[in-house]
């Protein structure tokens, strides 16, 4: 056993020079922040080889900030007086080994020249010897790396080495270690770090078996590839044949089509013809017909004709004979003058109607406005239009139903209606303009409080128009003179009512009036202001616009205002502001009641009324409710402007509409005008009176009508009216005939130029069609004999052209569709297996079909050939290389489990044994059996045995598939990915097997750790930790090995709080396990449990912390 004898740490932290002596068993405490994790971080640097930080302090905090620089220079906690940053040192850490077996001891280390700059170098180093005497310390300095470099070679020779590469150092340090397996340095992490086991089979394989190098598997998966690439080219081929084969069945079903197609096209065209010539031949009979139609027509045409022709010449005769009697002459000059009056009396009545209609809209239009204003409130300004609007009702009353009798009156009424209608339209207009002038008038005054309420929203006062602007035009002018900024408010600007005084806002609003708008000058500007003033006035001079003169006030009055007077009442932090309202509102008495103001000289109301100068008057109300004065003016001007618009639009909203009537109308002339009355309803008042003349009139020449002998003349007009009727129904007559020779030789025409020609065409077409495509044997083999028979079903050749005229457009497109597939196979045959020349649109088939007996006679059995020999290649290498392989590295390991159970089986935790599973992985089964299967490697056939093949042959089919790809250099990465995957997954013999640790109670009971893991206490997980970990690490040292040679080994293990979680009984029995299977041990330990472990401990080691100095010290009983 190689056992490590001393620890020596030199400028580590908080220790400036420490040496440690360590046995067998060895508990290091001492409270948290003393230093135990300090030590054990130094010594990690030495056992690992590796000055990474991520190992230090893990099981005190995973997470921990510690680094290796803050341990070299001492400056890990802020303000520490011990901190060697910015200094020149070296660091020492270094591990004194004995051989037990040969005596001799040894030293690992490292040295860190850390520099004042922050830079530092570092060097491990091993010798063969002791730690010495000085401590690597000259004087009272560490020696630096070349100062080592010289001691060492002065001292030891050849014996020692300092170390450039991290990597050499931990080989050479193992092999002093008589340790040959890297996996101790990964143990002695998890060791120190102590944290639970989360993966039981990934710690096991990893850390308690010596893991057997995986098969070689890349001849065989070339021949894998071989036999893929052969079964694919074959697939390719079978492919290509399935495909060929779909192309024929394309093809005969194409020409299948294309037969009964051409049949039935013979069908439906022979069929056509036949009908053709029926067609014809009903035609020609047609026409026939219609000529003899056409000559009969004509005939009875003529013959109508001649017959009109005598009557209407006896008519004529007649007609004369009446036309030479006086008694026609008279009664037509009585019957004509009566028309002429008729019609003159229809054309006055028409007049008089019109007329007596305008009149009467107008009554109802002036009768109906008229009514509307008698809705409305009766104000001052529409007094005019309700004074007249009465007499327009008076007036046009009579007119209100009136018709053409109207006209029968006295002019009167008319007259009466025009005076009435000039008054009240007049008044309309004047009222109208008046109106539009005060809508006018409100609307702009609702402009101006709008704006004002925009700038008062802003916080800006609506002064009087000119008022700023006069401020600005003196201030400018005074900046101008004076090359400074000169002050000038306006004194409502300055001027605050107490909230407590404000009922008294009104009264001293409405007293200062526009005094409230003067301006304040200072004195010292006021006569520059003055004359500036004077110089623009004519810009103000409809402005009550002041100057306040300050100087000259103060100068004349020296009065103080009383303390009952309205100036008490007003506030103000200007000083000119107080002087002027003190003087104007001083002697103003403020009285609580109108009684008491006779009793001064000036006094006033809060309401407002005044007494002055003997007279008592009241301020004018908008004088006192305009608020400009103080911080509340704003709010007070919004608020009453506010309700001015919302009354302002109350009264707009009721003038509107009035106005609008109003102005309809206003620019209406009333019909009853001057020219009217006198000039139209006098003409129509003479028509009234011509239509009763007129009526007389025509009752007289209806009586003289009455005393005519009228009866030859009557006799005559009798038979000369049964001429005209017998003349006109011949005249019918006539026209049927002349119609019926009219569409006779139309439809001739038609037949002649149209139907027939058209026919004889269609015909021929037919003809040459069925010429051009059928030969001659085809129509008479198949042709006419198939037609015969579907003419003798069908009975007609229309329903035969019918029927496989149908047919045929089903036929068509089954044809196309099969042409389209065709040539669609053939272009996807042609795309999938290039290069390839043949042409996908040939209506033959030769190319592909020479194509497809190639295949089937030729290539695909020299295929098949291939497959089979480069299938049993990679099935001899595949259990060759791959299977026995495997099977030799399970059983290696599995004899290894044995092996280490063994020793565990003599070794007893408490109550409880432990022992390691390597048991089947459920999940990869049917591999574990395939791989270990006997009949594999006994006897004869072996991989290709007809059992093996029937019970392993989809499994061996399916692992070939994940190990192997036809063709690497075609797979994208997603693949690529997936089938390293899959190598490292089936050639790790980890795969197959399912690791455990298995634990036994006094009762026989077992437990596996995977299953009880995350369900038992901190105590109870951390022991099979402890086991397992005590068990690889046997595993590592050889501990059981028999050869001496081998077992020399350091048997080191450190732990970092292994026991903080265990209780007394799990402590003892976990020292003793260390004892039994020969291992070395450095534990850190909080103080609480030392009562539990000293007893059991070859030392005890105690880490103090003084301030910032580390020191560590056997600990005794007696010191506790």
């Amino acid at each position: 056993m190689k056992k490590l004898k001393k620890i020596l740490l030199i400028n580590w932290l908080y220790f400036s020079k420490q040496l440690i002596e360590v046995e067998y068993i060895n508990f290091l405490t001492g409270k948290n922040g003393a230093g135990k994790s300090t030590v054990i971080d130094a010594l990690q640097i030495v056992l690992l080889g590796e000055t990474n930080a991520r190992n230090f302090n893990q099981a005190a905090n995973e997470k921990s900030q510690r680094t290796l620089d803050g341990y070299l220079r001492a400056d890990m906690d802020s303000g520490s007086p011990y901190s060697r940053r910015g200094r020149d040192f070296s660091s020492y850490i270094v591990c004194e080994f004995l051989d037990e077996e040969e005596g001799s001891r040894f030293v690992t280390g490292i040295v860190f020249d850390c520099r004042s700059d922050g830079s530092r170098q570092e060097r491990f180093f091993i010798y063969d010897g002791g730690i010495p005497e000085n401590c690597f310390l000259d004087g009272q300095e560490a020696m630096d790396i070349p100062s080592l470099r010289v001691y060492l070679k002065q001292q030891y020779g050849l014996r020692q080495k300092l170390y450039d590469s991290h990597k050499e150092y931990r080989t050479d340090m193992l092999a002093k270690w008589n340790v040959h397996n890297e996996q101790v340095s990964r143990m002695l992490k998890k060791a120190v770090s102590f944290r639970p086991i989360v993966d039981i089979q990934k710690f096991i394989t990893e850390n308690i078996c010596d893991i057997p190098d995986k098969p070689d598997i890349e001849a065989m998966q070339q021949n894998i590839r071989d036999y893929k690439r052969h079964e694919q080219l074959a697939q390719r081929q079978e492919e290509k044949l399935e495909k060929l084969m779909e192309i024929s069945r394309l093809y005969r079903d194409m020409q299948t089509a294309i037969d009964r197609w051409e049949q039935q096209t013979f069908l439906v065209l022979w069929a056509q013809k036949e009908d053709l010539e029926g067609r014809i031949n009903r035609h020609q009979a047609e026409e026939a017909d219609c000529k003899a139609e056409a000559e009969r027509a004509a005939a009875g045409f003529a013959s109508v004709s001649e017959e009109i022709d005598l009557k209407r010449r006896r008519q004529d005769e007649l007609k004369a004979a009446c036309a030479q009697s006086s008694v026609a002459q008279e009664e037509d000059r009585l019957r004509s003058g009566r028309e002429r009056l008729l019609k003159e009396q229809r054309n006055l009545l028409l007049q008089l109607r019109n007329t007596a209609q305008e009149i009467k809209r107008e009554a109802i239009s002036l009768c109906s406005l008229c009514e509307r204003i008698s809705e409305w409130q009766n104000r001052q300004l529409l007094a005019p239009v309700f004074s007249t609007a009465g007499n327009i009702q008076k007036a046009y009353g009579i007119f209100l139903n009136c018709d053409e009798q109207i006209f029968d009156s006295s002019p009167a009424p008319f007259e009466q209606a025009q005076e009435a209608a000039a008054q009240f339209m007049g008044a309309v207009r004047e009222v109208s303009y008046k109106l539009e002038e005060m809508l006018h008038s409100l609307r702009e005054e609702q402009d101006r409080r709008r704006a004002a309420l925009v700038d008062l929203r802003k916080n800006i006062k609506d002064y009087p128009q000119g008022l700023l602007q006069l401020r600005n035009q003196i201030a400018a002018e005074l900046k101008q003179h004076s090359g400074q900024n000169v002050p000038i408010d306006i004194l409502a600007d300055v001027l605050e009512i107490p909230e407590a005084e404000e009922s008294w806002r009104n009264a001293v609003e409405g007293y200062l009036n526009t005094q409230k708008f003067y301006l304040l000058i200072p004195p010292e500007h006021y006569q520059r202001a003055l004359a500036f003033y004077d110089q623009i006035k004519r810009d103000y001079n409809n402005r009550s616009f002041g100057l306040v003169d300050i100087a000259k006030l103060r100068e004349k009055e020296h009065l103080a205002p009383w303390d009952d007077s309205l100036a008490r009442k007003v506030e103000t932090e200007n000083n000119l502001a107080r002087t002027y309202i003190d003087y104007l509102l001083g002697r103003v008495v403020c009285c609580t009641h109108v009684s008491q103001l006779r009793k001064h000289r000036t006094a006033i109301t809060a309401e407002g009324m005044v007494y002055q100068g003997y007279v008592a008057r009241p301020l004018r109300k908008e004088l006192m409710e305009d608020a400009f004065i103080g911080r509340r003016a704003v709010a007070l001007r919004i608020e009453k402007l506010e309700s001015e618009l919302r009354t302002a639009e109350t009264e707009l909203s009721g003038w509107e509409p009035i106005g609008a009537e109003l102005a309809k109308h206003k620019g209406k002339d009333p019909l009853f005008s001057r020219f009217f009355v006198h000039s139209t309803v006098e003409q129509r008042r003479d028509d009234y009176q011509r239509g009763i003349e007129i009526t007389k009139e025509v009752e007289q020449m209806e009586e003289d009508l009455s005393h005519l002998d009228l009866f030859w003349l009557e006799e005559q007009r009798r038979q000369i009216g049964i001429l005209d009727q017998e003349i006109k129904d011949l005249d019918q007559q006539k026209i049927q005939y002349n119609s019926e020779k009219t569409q006779m030789e139309v439809r001739i025409h038609t037949l002649e130029y149209d139907v027939l020609p058209g026919l004889y065409q269609e015909l021929s077409e037919k003809e040459d069609s069925l010429s051009e495509r059928f030969s001659p044997s085809f129509i008479e083999t198949v042709g006419r004999p198939r037609y015969r028979q579907e003419f003798a079903r069908l009975k007609r050749a229309s329903a035969v052209a019918k029927n496989f005229g149908d047919q045929m457009i089903r036929t068509e497109n089954e044809r196309n569709s099969t042409q389209r597939k065709l040539f669609q196979a053939r272009a996807d045959y042609v795309s999938a297996f290039q290069p390839c020349s043949f042409r996908t649109d040939a209506m033959t088939n030769e190319e592909f079909d020479r194509e497809r007996q190639l295949l089937e006679e030729s290539e695909l059995p020299k295929y098949r050939e291939k497959i089979k020999a480069a299938r049993e290649s990679a099935m001899e290498q595949f259990q060759n290389d791959f299977l026995a392989k495997l099977k030799s590295s399970i059983e290696q390991v599995q004899d290894q489990v044995k092996s280490l159970n063994k020793a565990l089986k003599q070794t007893q935790f408490g109550t409880d044994r432990y022992q390691f599973r390597a048991d089947r992985n459920p999940d990869y089964a049917e591999y574990y059996d395939m791989i270990m299967a006997p009949e594999l490697m006994e006897g004869e056939g072996g991989l290709f045995a007809m059992p093996f093949q029937q019970k392993y042959g989809q499994l061996i089919d399916e692992l070939f598939g994940r190990l192997a790809m036809s063709d690497d250099t075609q797979l994208n990465a997603r693949k690529q990915s997936e089938l390293q995957q899959n190598i490292e997954r089936y050639t790790d013999f980890r795969t197959y097997l399912k690791f455990d640790l298995e634990t036994t109670d006094q009762n026989g009971s077992k437990q596996l750790l995977s299953q009880t893991l995350n369900t038992k206490s901190g105590g109870e997980t951390q022991t099979p930790f402890y086991i397992a970990v005590l068990a690889s690490f046997a595993q590592l040292y050889q501990v059981n090995n028999l050869s001496p040679l081998a077992s020399n080994t350091v048997r080191l293990v450190v732990f970092d709080e292994a026991f903080n979680k265990m209780d007394s009984d799990r402590i003892i029995e976990s020292v003793r396990l260390l004892r039994k299977m020969g291992l070395q041990a450095i534990i850190c330990t909080p103080p609480d449990k030392l009562p539990d472990i000293m007893p059991l401990a070859d030392k005890t080691l105690l880490v103090l912390k003084e301030k910032y100095q580390m020191h560590v010290m056997p600990w005794r009983k007696e010191m506790g």
